[in-house]
C-alpha cells in the first residue's frame, strides 16, 4: 500500500510537516520519501487515534450499540484503537465477558481495548478478579460511569495492581454531594431551575484519590476532569511526584452549561458541562501537560432516552465519529492542533504503557488519515453509531477521518 500526498502530523517524526508518500507493507511502515508533485490542501497523516473511555453497550442493551457497530462507527471517525467501559449487563467483571468482547471484535479494523471492572458486578464492594481479568486482557480497572464511592476499595485497588503496574482509573464524582444533580451547579441552572451538580463534587473525590495515592503508591488515572479546580489540584500533584494522570472529554472542551438554556437533552452529560472559565482552565491544561490526554465517552442514548423532560432525560452524547470535526473547532494561538492530535494517539496509550505510534521507517502502521477541509453532512445516512445522541447531529461539518490503517488491516470510507 502506498499513501501519496499527505503531510506527516507527528511532532515525534523526522518528517513531521513534510509532503510525503508513505509505503507500508505487511504492517510496517517501509519508507517514507518526499513526494514528488506536491497538491493543494493535502491530507493528514497522524498516529492512530486512540479513545480512552466508550460504552458499546455489549452484551446486554445492543440496541442502543454493540460491539460491531461501536467499533465501526470509531473506524469512521480515525481511531485505531478503542477502551470500552466495564458497564455492560453482566460487567465486564470476568474472564469470559473480556474474552468475547476480544473475540468479537477480533476482525474489526478498530482494536478494542477491554477496562475490566474494579469492583464485583460494579457495586463497589469487593475487588473484581483483577489479576484474571489481567490475563484475559484488560488493559486497566475500573467501574467506569459509577464512582468509586468505597475508599477502602480503592486503596486495596491501588496496592493490588502494583504487583504488575497496572493502572486503576476513577471517575471523579462524590454522589452524596450531587445526588439528583442534572447540570452544572451555577447561575444558569439557578436561572433555569434546575438541581445543579457542584464542582466541589469533583473536587473532593480527586482530593481524597490522591491522598490515598500518596499513601499507597501505584498509578492512577483520573478520567474525564472537568473544573478548574480539578487542574489545579492535579497539576499539584504530579509536580509533587505522584504517579497520576488525567484525561477531560472531548464535549466538555466545546460547549459551556450555557448551552443548557434550551433544555436540550443532548447536552445532558456527566459530568455536566461547566463554565467558560471551567473550560479556560481545561484547555490551558492541556496545552501545559497537566491532562494527559483527551477522551470522547462515547454513550449511546435511545430516542426514547433523550425525548424527554430534561430531569428525566438520560446523560450521555455519542463523539466518536464526529471527533476530528469538533477537534478542530478548539484550535487556537494557545492550543495547537500537533497538540490536540497528540492528545488523541500519544496521550492515551502512555496513559496505559502502551507502545508510542511514530511515524517513521520501521514502525508498525496504527495510522489515521485526516482531512481538515472536506465539509460533509453528519446525518442518518452517514451516521454508522446505531444512537444519533449528539448535538452535531443534522448539521454540516468541517474536518473528517478519511482513512485509517491498523496493522495489515485498512479502511478508506467511500
Amino acid at each position: 500500500m502506498i499513501v501519496r500526498n499527505v503531510v506527516v502530523q507527528d511532532m515525534h517524526s523526522s518528517h513531521h510537516g513534510q509532503e510525503v508518500d508513505v509505503r507500508i507493507e505487511k504492517g510496517i511502515i517501509q519508507s517514507i520519501v518526499e513526494s514528488k508533485t506536491k497538491i493543494d490542501a493535502p491530507k493528514m497523516i497522524t498516529p492512530g487515534l486512540m479513545d480512552l473511555s466508550s460504552h458499546f453497550n455489549d452484551p446486554g442493551t445492543e440496541y442502543r450499540e454493540d460491539l460491531i457497530t461501536g467499533l465501526k462507527t470509531a473506524c469512521e471517525g480515525g481511531f485505531t484503537d478503542v477502551c470500552i467501559l466495564p458497564n455492560t449487563l453482566p460487567a465486564a467483571d470476568n474472564r469470559s465477558t473480556i474474552e468475547y468482547l476480544l473475540t468479537k471484535g477480533s476482525q474489526q479494523v478498530t482494536s478494542v481495548h477491554p477496562l475490566g471492572a474494579l469492583s464485583k458486578k460494579l457495586k463497589g464492594e469487593s475487588l473484581a478478579e483483577i489479576l484474571d481479568l489481567r490475563e484475559s486482557g484488560a488493559v486497566a480497572f475500573t467501574d467506569g460511569i459509577i464512582p468509586v464511592m468505597n475508599a477502602e476499595l480503592l486503596l486495596k485497588a491501588l496496592q493490588y495492581v502494583q504487583k504488575f503496574k497496572g493502572l486503576v482509573i476513577s471517575r471523579p464524582r462524590d454522589l452524596s454531594l450531587s445526588r439528583a444533580g442534572q447540570m452544572h451547579e451555577g447561575l444558569v441552572s439557578t436561572g433555569l431551575g434546575l438541581v445543579g451538580m457542584s464542582s466541589l463534587s469533583e473536587k473532593v473525590i480527586i482530593e481524597r484519590d490522591l491522598s490515598i495515592l500518596a499513601y499507597t503508591g501505584g498509578r492512577l488515572h483520573i478520567h474525564g476532569i472537568s473544573t478548574f479546580e480539578s487542574v489545579a489540584l492535579i497539576a499539584k500533584a504530579k509536580k509533587s511526584g505522584l504517579a497520576v494522570t488525567c484525561d477531560v472529554i472531548l464535549h466538555q472542551l466545546c460547549y459551556s452549561d450555557d448551552h443548557l438554556i434550551s433544555f436540550d437533552t443532548y447536552y445532558k452529560v456527566d459530568p455536566p458541562l461547566r463554565t467558560t472559565k471551567d473550560i479556560q482552565a481545561l484547555k490551558l491544561g492541556l496545552a501545559n501537560g497537566t491532562i494527559d490526554a483527551i477522551a470522547i465517552d462515547h454513550l449511546p442514548q435511545d430516542v426514547e432516552g433523550k425525548n424527554l423532560e430534561f430531569d428525566l432525560a438520560a446523560f450521555g452524547m455519542i463523539g466518536l465519529q464526529t471527533a476530528f470535526s469538533s477537534l478542530l473547532t478548539l484550535v487556537s494561538k494557545e492550543l495547537s492542533l500537533d497538540t490536540l492530535l497528540e492528545k488523541l494517539s500519544k496521550g492515551p496509550r502512555q496513559v496505559l504503557n502502551l507502545p508510542t505510534i511514530k511515524i517513521e521507517e520501521g514502525e508498525s502502521a496504527k495510522l489515521t488519515l485526516l482531512d481538515a477541509h472536506l465539509k460533509w453532512h453528519y446525518n442518518e445516512e452517514s451516521n454508522v453509531s446505531k444512537s444519533n445522541n449528539s448535538p452535531l447531529f443534522g448539521h454540516e461539518l468541517t474536518g473528517k477521518a478519511v482513512g485509517v490503517i491498523n496493522g495489515e488491516k485498512s479502511y478508506f470510507p467511500r
